[in-house]
């Protein structure tokens, strides 16, 4: 392995991310893994590597001074580059996106927890420290062919939905609201997606019940009727009822939007 980069500046919210830690819900610990799915992947793929090799995920203000010659792809980039060392490298998200990403040839490297280098906001787990100092390691140096532009995924805000579990325990006109609104993303962090913009009904009286098992993307519906979308860092149990489940396709827009951007949802 080789010193690739050097933390300037940590950024917000920045961390060591890859597929995840799948297989442990059951004692009570989540998968974790990349946020924007889809942004990562296409980094990845620009620099030759597999889709969910680890990258650098971060809300922004990540700057990281490169130890040695690499090739690189970050979010905002229409291509790679390969950069030498010494060179500074200040990553932020996309327009339109909430989370930045910077790839690697051959990958960011570190002793796994539980199979994975990712870092788990809920469990608190970090395999690689992402603070100002911190030197991270890389692969070793490989000759990669670089295409002439990044293949970005298409941006769509119009989300496919599953019905969820717990129909029962909303209005019988919830569900139409919830696709027939314009949302707005009022916060996004790891942990899960807080919409705005309606006030989906729950039944009385079942607001909150036991907890039950819960996945990425379930759409809960805590007692202001303002949905949440449960992101990669989610607790693994929850008692808010599930109107609806983010299907896999748009699960990537759904965690990666920015604070601020407007969402609709359709049914599958």
């Amino acid at each position: 392995m080789t010193v690739g980069f050097r933390v300037v500046e940590a950024g917000i919210a920045t961390s060591v991310q890859d597929a995840g830690r799948p297989g442990y819900a059951h004692l009570g610990l989540g998968r974790s893994g990349i946020a924007d799915q889809a942004s990562a992947a296409s980094l990845n793929r620009s620099v030759g590597n597999a889709e969910t090799t680890p990258v650098l995920e971060t809300a922004g203000g990540l700057v990281v001074e490169c130890m040695s010659r690499s090739t690189v792809a970050a979010s905002g980039w229409t291509a790679p580059r390969v950069v030498a060392g010494g060179e500074h490298i200040r990553i932020d998200p996309a327009p339109g996106q909430q989370w930045g990403y910077l790839a690697v040839a051959s990958g960011l490297r570190g002793v796994p927890v539980l199979g994975s280098l990712s870092a788990d906001t809920m469990a608190a787990i970090t395999a690689i420290s992402v603070t100002s100092g911190a030197h991270l390691e890389i692969g070793e140096t490989r000759n990669v062919s670089l295409p002439d532009l990044i293949a970005l995924p298409p941006h769509r805000h119009a989300l496919t939905l599953i019905p969820g579990p717990h129909l029962d325990r909303f209005g019988s006109t919830a569900l139409q609201l919830l696709v027939s609104t314009r949302w707005t993303v009022e916060n996004n962090s790891r942990v899960g997606v807080r919409l705005s913009g309606g006030n989906v009904e729950v039944a009385d009286g079942s607001a909150s019940a036991a907890s039950e098992p819960m996945v990425v993307g379930a759409l809960q519906v805590p007692p202001s009727g303002s949905p949440i979308i449960l992101g990669r860092d989610h607790p693994v149990t929850g008692g808010y009822p599930v109107i609806a489940v983010v299907d896999d396709a748009s699960m990537s827009q759904a965690l990666g939007a920015a604070i601020g951007t407007t969402l609709s949802f359709r049914l599958s």
